[in-house]
């Protein structure tokens, strides 16, 4: 132990009365730390939002925007608001595409975001079922810079996010608003809904009456053409009895009368059911459009209307149908005005059946302004049809009726004084029986068709009535009558991430300062042995062995390496201000692994001389790429996760984090023990390894200093 002290004794006198080898000593000591800490303080905060802000991305957005629900929807400038709110990246907004990408050539932007001009119309596509996926087209500088690229992608992320938040929020605020029309309240309080139950259940009163005023014409008319009957019965034998020809003729008078009474109301049946027509479709094009006419939204509402129209057409048709066969022949015009009409009902069924749930949005909204016209079209006939009734066939019935009641009175008059001939009265009360009959049979088909649209209406109401006593329906008008921006806000972005650290490290800086003090301190082992030198020259009077030779100047290693180790620790926790929960365990942890290093690397340069230190740059490099220093040791190469569990760095490391992070049980002792497995290793290397190695280390050193220029 004596000759160890005194060979190490020696070293220090030695280096203490030379200037010189104090100062590179005391550089020797100095410069490792130098090292760790400018790398921990440029690695200090690099993802940070004050580093990544000074990145410039340009964006430019050529999107057009499109309409939803009659709502301007852009998300094109959506996207660009949000951006400009964003301090995430050096947001620039150019004023042209080209300049955005002209700044991405020439290295002026590390990249360029493009929002294309139709990129609202493919966002708002699947409404129409197409489902297209709009893109960003993001131009990206990978010359300029390795790293950036991996920085500047957190800018896509951004984007895209915004791009979902914007297009969910927006799009639920112009569906929830527009929603909002079934929580309307009319006068009385009443919602939407209930005012259209309360609207149809009248209606279906309504045709329940009409179905009624039927059923008596049909009564009526049954008691006109037995009077009718019973009167051609009886005129033969009137023929033979003068004395009661007066009176018989005064009674058919009245029955004519009655008769002409009889016809009119079944032409004015007509005229209502043909009213009845015109205002079911008026119905139908209420649902349809609003008050002034203008097209509604394709929702749950028109779909409905759409529905009802397609049962309701082929019995309104067959209404119309029945209700003009009295009339037709009587004027060539009104043939064509009701054949137009005909096919015109007709063209409007084909409309609303090609209504279906594969149309787009705009073909819908298409179609359904074509039935809305044609509706208008066909009302605007009807109402002709009506006024050329009232004002050209009503009138000359009249005239026809009086002229025959005016002859029956002459009649009458004449009899008094001389037979009459009443073969003529026959043929005409036969001609009354035929329209009676032909009405009668009218009146029936119009009362089938309007029990069968009450049914239809009785479905229906039963059907609403069963959505409105839904709780699922309730609590949709609750969450409309919530308000739509809030509503909107929370639909696109429905989950908030809490996160909760574990171990938490503030900057990057702190996280990556074990990796670049162990990296200082294998550095600050590897300038030692290349500046002094391993071989111990003989010192007078003593005889040395060659483990006190080994020990004796590793001492100087030793006390280098702490000192090194010292002022490291030091300037990280008082100068770069990392973060450290134990200070004395960081400490330790760097005494451990600086007396680790210097020791290995000393023990392969006593060893294999200039060939040990070789392979102690071979094994920094090694360490450096594969030791899980910077990346995840899961992300690279098999053979760095192979090697990872043999080299030193990962516990010098891992050690330290312990006391950076927060300890965790006893694994910051366990990484200790096993980075003191490498000082069993170097002891073998320089003590036992080295003897066989040393006459062909004189070998290497004589074939050196024969060059002229090695040292």
């Amino acid at each position: 132990m004596k000759n160890i002290l005194k060979v190490f004794m020696t070293d220090f006198n030695r280096i203490s009365s030379n200037v010189v080898a104090v100062v590179i000593i005391m550089g020797l000591c100095v410069l490792p730390s130098l090292y760790a800490w400018f790398n921990i303080f440029s690695n200090w905060d690099p993802y940070g939002t004050q580093s990544t802000s000074n990145m410039k991305i340009a964006v430019f957005s050529e999107d057009g925007g499109e309409k939803i629900a009659d709502e301007d929807v852009n998300v094109g400038s959506n996207v660009l608001d949000g951006l400009k709110k964003n301090s995430t990246i050096g947001w620039v907004f150019t004023v042209t595409k080209k300049e955005a990408i002209e700044g991405v050539y020439s290295g002026k932007y590390y990249a360029a975001l493009i929002i294309p001009d139709d990129f609202t119309k493919k966002m708002i596509g699947f409404l129409g079922g197409d489902l297209d996926h709009p893109n960003i087209i993001y131009y990206e500088n990978d010359k300029k810079n390795a790293i950036a690229p991996k920085i500047t992608s957190k800018a896509k992320t951004a984007v895209q996010e915004q791009v979902n938040a914007s297009f969910v929020s927006t799009l639920a605020q112009t569906l929830m608003g527009t929603g909002k029309v079934l929580t309307l309240k009319n006068d009385d309080g009443k919602s939407l809904l209930d005012s259209s139950i309360e609207d149809l259940t009248n209606i279906d009163s309504d045709l329940k009456t009409y179905s009624a005023l039927l059923s008596s014409f049909i009564h009526i008319t049954d008691a006109a053409q037995g009077l009718i009957d019973t009167s051609q019965k009886i005129i033969p034998g009137v023929k033979n009895i003068y004395g009661q020809s007066e009176q018989t003729v005064k009674n058919m008078q009245s029955l004519l009368t009655y008769a002409g009474q009889t016809e009119h109301t079944s032409y004015d049946m007509m005229v209502y059911s043909i009213d009845s027509v015109n205002k079911s479709l008026g119905y139908i094009k209420s649902g349809l459009s609003d008050d002034k006419g203008t097209v509604n939204k394709y929702d749950t509402a028109v779909k409905q209307a759409v529905a009802d129209a397609k049962v309701m057409m082929p019995y309104l048709e067959e209404m119309f149908t029945a209700a003009t066969a009295p009339i037709k022949g009587l004027d060539s015009n009104a043939d064509q005005q009701m054949a137009d009409i005909t096919t015109q009902m007709k063209k409007l069924e084909a409309t609303l059946n090609s209504i279906t749930t594969s149309s787009t949005v705009q073909d819908t909204q298409n179609l359904i302004n074509q039935t809305i016209s044609m509706i208008n079209q066909i009302q605007s006939g009807m109402n002709t049809l009506e006024d050329t009734y009232k004002n050209k066939w009503q009138p000359k019935f009249d005239t026809s009726m009086n002229a025959s009641q005016a002859a029956l009175t002459r009649a009458a008059s004449a009899l008094t004084t001389m037979d009459s001939d009443f073969d003529t009265i026959s043929p005409l009360l036969a001609q009354y029986e035929k329209g009676i009959t032909e009405g009668k049979s009218d009146i029936k088909q119009t009362k089938a068709l309007t029990d069968d649209m009450s049914r239809s209406l009785e479905k229906m109401i039963k059907e609403l009535k069963k959505i409105t006593d839904d709780k699922r329906y309730k609590e949709l008008i609750n969450m409309l009558e919530k308000d739509p921006n809030s509503l909107g806000e929370f639909i696109s972005s429905p989950i908030n991430l809490e996160t909760k650290q574990i171990y938490p490290i503030a900057t990057y800086g702190s996280a990556m300062t074990p990796f670049y003090t162990v990296l200082a301190l294998w550095v600050g082992a590897l300038i030692l042995v290349a500046i002094i030198h391993v071989d111990v020259e003989p010192i007078s009077g003593l005889r040395l062995r060659s483990y006190q030779r080994y020990f004796g100047r590793y001492i100087l290693f030793f006390a280098v390496g702490q000192v090194q180790t010292l002022i490291t620790v030091l300037g990280d926790l008082f100068y770069i201000k990392i973060q450290c929960t134990q200070p004395f365990l960081f400490w330790l942890a760097a005494s451990m692994t600086s007396f680790t290093f210097t020791l290995f690397i000393y023990s392969l340069t006593v060893a294999f001389h200039n060939v040990g230190e070789a392979l102690a740059v071979v094994i920094m490099v090694v360490q450096v790429a594969g030791a899980g220093g910077t990346f995840p040791i899961e992300v690279l190469p098999k053979i760095y996760q192979v090697v990872y569990k043999y080299l030193p760095f990962p516990y010098a490391m891992n050690s330290m984090r312990e006391t950076i992070g927060g300890m965790y049980k006893m694994d910051y002792w366990k990484y200790l023990l096993k980075l003191g497995g490498y000082v069993v290793l170097s002891l073998i290397i320089g003590l036992v390894v080295s003897r066989p190695f040393r006459k062909l280390n004189h070998m290497v050193d004589k074939s050196k200093e024969n060059t002229e220029f090695m040292l």
